[in-house]
């Protein structure tokens, strides 16, 4: 039997966590004209019949009424005081709902300018507000059973992490993965803009996101040490400090593991480190100490510079359509890992130097390979087995 509902009001006791709260919890409500209903500031309640959103109350307290309840009114033909009407009310909590927990499940793929492509990772907090309460019932809640925080901003993570891979591509064209720690707030920003359109057809605006964390390949992060490093000691990379500095920590670390298999050399090798650093923190920092002491001839002059060998052939990039928008260049390798990520697809647009339109990309026959079925493997060998001996 349904439950009579005299006075309907929702009083928050999960800390501040619920989104939404239905009164009743299950079945329909008995509600008559002159029920009182109590809306707390920062709240709205949707009067709901046969699955559609009849009527919105904002903040106060009211009087079912045929006057404040027009709709309702209309469509059960209310002529009398005492003939009650089966609905439900859903009770919106309308604050900003923070601290929902985002995060990159896979590695996101990056062009850098200074270390080609580079796999990193993000994390971080973000929060939404319900802008209207009718459609954000309608198209998340009724019918699945929604109303904590945080499994609804679960729904809505993959939406958002999605964004800001598409978001980190663009903003990283001719940029270095080591300039994205200090733009984390913009990036932040440029992502609230990016899905405002996303989040409005569900009735939610995205408040505020927060990146806490872009996370580096260890080996990225090692060469960023080492560059800090050499700035500490005056040392530009590519020069004969640098490599003797590379030299130099290649020894320690042998030096650090005598018991590993060529223990016996590691050991020669710690020694040898030993005698050779001085020459090498000279060699490094000579430029300081140009001026030859009293007495002294001078010293010699920099060794022979090595012929360069000529530059690698230029391989050939694409420039692909992904999230809506140009991004690249990206070499075969790069258009590998897009496509393992689910990116590139083969009807994705991509174009090259000297293509006259864009094309699919199971179209143009340097890509045809990477969407084509593996080899099935060869026939078993045939024919009957030997007899045996007799």
């Amino acid at each position: 039997m349904s439950e009579r509902l005299e006075v309907i009001k929702w009083e928050d006791r999960s800390g501040g966590r619920t989104m939404v709260q239905r009164v009743p919890e299950q079945g329909m409500g008995r509600i008559k004209l002159g029920a009182r209903v109590i809306v707390q500031e920062g709240q709205a309640a949707v009067f709901y019949h046969n699955g559609k959103a009849m009527d919105t109350m904002r903040a106060g307290s009211h009087t079912l009424t045929t006057e404040n309840v027009p709709i309702l009114s209309r469509a059960f033909n209310l002529l009398y005081q005492d003939a009650p009407f089966q609905s439900a009310v859903y009770f919106v909590s309308l604050k900003p709902f923070r601290d929902l927990k985002w995060g990159t499940k896979e590695a996101i793929l990056l062009r850098d300018k200074e270390f080609g492509y580079v796999n990193v990772r993000a994390f971080g907090k973000y929060s939404v507000r319900i802008t209207n309460p009718g459609v954000f019932l309608q198209t998340v809640v009724v019918g699945e059973d929604r109303k904590d925080a945080d499994e609804i901003g679960r729904w809505f993570k993959d939406v958002l992490v999605g964004r800001f891979a598409d978001l980190l591509s663009e903003y990283m064209a001719d940029k270095s993965v080591l300039d994205l720690q200090a733009k984390r707030d913009e990036l932040g920003v440029a992502l609230k803009a990016r899905s405002a359109d996303d989040l409005s057809k569900y009735g939610i605006e995205l408040y505020d996101f927060i990146v806490s964390s872009i996370s580096l390949p260890e080996e990225v992060k090692k060469a960023i040490n080492a560059r800090s490093s050499m700035g500490a000691l005056g040392i530009g990379p590519g020069g004969a400090g640098y490599m003797q500095m590379m030299a130099a920590n290649a020894l320690g670390d042998a030096a650090k593991n005598p018991g590993q298999p060529g223990g016996v050399m590691g050991a020669g090798l710690g020694m040898g480190m030993g005698m050779m650093m001085p020459q090498m923190m000279a060699g490094a920092m000579q430029p300081a100490f140009a001026q030859p002491a009293p007495g002294y001839g001078a010293p010699p002059g920099p060794a022979p510079t090595a012929v360069a060998p000529p530059p690698l052939p230029a391989s050939t990039t694409f420039h692909a359509a992904i999230g809506g928008a140009q991004q690249g260049p990206f070499d075969l390798n790069a258009l590998r890992g897009l496509l393992g990520q689910g990116r590139l697809r083969p009807e994705t647009l991509v174009w090259r130097a000297g293509m006259p339109n864009w094309t699919p990309a199971k179209d143009v026959p340097e890509l045809a390979a990477l969407f084509a079925p593996p080899a099935a493997p060869p026939p078993l060998p045939g024919g009957a087995p030997p007899p045996l001996p007799s």
